[in-house]
């Protein structure tokens, strides 16, 4: 599977933005408590992808400025913009983007080299943090690190990544469990990884919408460009194809699940 291009991952930019205009707009119209910049701020993560980004793809909380004067007067255009529009949410994502396009074109070049996304994996396309959670638990993050092709692809590899976690979280902190909160978790495909146990034990779906992967993943396709069919999936329907969900399991479970399904041993 080929590299993107920069001209692919430019539209790509494009397309996400309208996509996080259209949801903002509909949210806002359903959450009047809720001001325009901290939903602009909070539930998506426009602010990422423009110049006014000094940093990588995902600057930590010390290097995000929404104080920079650049970016407070385009999140004032924004809100002037939204409120013009009024019931109208195809004028306010048509309208919006063009307030947002240069300032989206000129980090598109510098977003499209970045791969600090897969920073800090330990696991291959997992990545374990210590420390949230009750003392036996561990976090795990998802990235793609296999692009542009699919880290499903060969069924023996999330697998591998899983055991890689499991020893590293055990030897270094004692864990014995682990926890991915992750719209993945009404993925069938990524479902076939676990035991039973993590299925059932899935909390409710989570339809708080946050800015950060863990629910906006879904719009990104293997290569790292826009997934069209799940996006016209939540325009159609007003929610997001994948549920975001929180499950456990334990490294036992786990492990067996693994060797008896893939034959991985530890």
């Amino acid at each position: 599977m080929k590299l993107t291009t920069l001209a692919e991952h430019r539209e790509y930019l494009h397309e996400i933005v309208r996509l996080k205009l259209w949801f903002l707009h509909s949210y806002l119209l359903r959450h009047p408590g809720e001001t325009f910049r901290e939903a602009l701020r909070e539930r998506v993560d426009i602010y990422r992808k423009t110049i006014f980004n000094p940093g990588l793809l995902n600057p930590t909380a010390e290097e995000i400025d929404f104080q920079a004067p650049g970016w407070q007067a385009l999140e004032t255009a924004l809100e002037v913009c939204f409120r013009a529009a009024g019931n109208d949410v195809a004028r306010f994502e048509h309208e919006g983007f063009e307030l947002l396009r240069d300032a989206i074109d000129a980090r598109a070049a510098r977003d499209w080299i970045d791969v600090s996304f897969i920073d800090g994996y330990q696991c291959g396309s997992l990545r374990y943090e210590y420390g949230k959670l009750e003392k036996d638990t561990v976090d795990v993050h998802i990235a793609n690190a296999r692009r542009p092709g699919s880290m499903f692809e060969e069924p023996e590899y999330l697998g591998h990544c899983f055991l890689e976690l499991m020893r590293a979280a055990e030897w270094k902190f004692g864990c014995r469990r682990f926890r991915v909160f992750s719209w993945l978790n009404s993925s069938s495909k990524w479902l076939t990884y676990f035991p039973a146990e993590f299925a059932a034990d899935r909390g409710p779906a989570m339809t708080d919408i946050r800015w950060h992967y863990g629910f906006w993943g879904q719009f990104i396709d293997a290569r790292g460009l826009f997934h069209h069919k799940n996006a016209e999936f939540f325009r159609a329907n007003g929610i997001m194809p994948y549920a975001t969900r929180e499950s456990f399991c334990s490294f036992a479970a786990m492990r067996q699940h693994l060797r008896n399904r893939f034959q991985l041993m530890d």
